[in-house]
């Protein structure tokens, strides 16, 4: 049933719900449509599970960024930790854009759906919280300035990323999008207490100047 799943999501990730029809699905499962119906009862609950099957492939690699970060045993000695751990989630994100970002698709293409907007809402707030989480680690930490408040700050992070979903699978130019991760590390840089602190660099950004050379 996975390779039936993936199958899948690439087929809505490249056509979208609407012009995705269930011959597309058979032609791309393998499954013949009394097996697909048997098995999820209708294209939107395929969909649906397909789109819950997204969630469970690419997020955990967010949740264990963010476990490292905020774990209470993390050393204290690095004062980067809470940036370096928003850079690498940024990383996640320019990556996944590359592969449509199919959570962000599905709240463009299914808005009025309650139930894919369920998962797309707990997706998302998922996310926030795990930002916000690592950021309020780092003021603890005295990473970043005491005044700063990591629940404006994560949630400025995560409609970067939303953005970031669109525009990565949108424009075939690889440097904006890490150009614009790298942007907004910097721009909680700007909220640690030294202003003589080493920048934090994205790894898309780096590898965006590598193929660009």
């Amino acid at each position: 049933m996975d390779r039936v799943l993936r199958a899948a999501t690439r087929v809505f990730l490249d056509r979208g719900f609407s012009a995705t029809s269930m011959s597309d699905l058979v032609a791309a499962t393998g499954m013949n449509r009394a097996g697909l119906y048997a098995a999820f009862g209708s294209k939107h609950q395929l969909y649906i599970t397909a789109l819950q099957r997204y969630r469970d492939d690419t997020e955990p690699e967010l949740r264990a960024i963010a476990r490292r970060a905020t774990a209470r045993e993390a050393a204290d000695d690095d004062p980067a930790d809470a940036l370096r751990a928003v850079a690498e989630i940024l990383d996640v994100v320019v990556r996944h854009s590359k592969e449509g970002g199919f959570v962000v698709r599905a709240a463009v293409e299914l808005a009025d759906d309650p139930a894919t907007m369920r998962r797309v809402q707990d997706a998302w707030t998922d996310l926030e919280r795990d930002l916000a989480a690592i950021l309020a680690r780092a003021v603890e930490r005295g990473e970043l300035d005491p005044a700063a408040d990591p629940g404006r700050l994560a949630r400025t992070a995560l409609v970067f990323v939303q953005g970031a979903l669109v525009t990565g699978h949108a424009d075939e130019d690889d440097s904006r999008l890490a150009d614009a991760a790298a942007g907004l590390v910097d721009l909680l840089a700007s909220y640690r207490p030294s202003a003589t602190a080493a920048p934090i660099r994205s790894q898309a950004a780096d590898d965006a100047l590598l193929n660009e050379s």
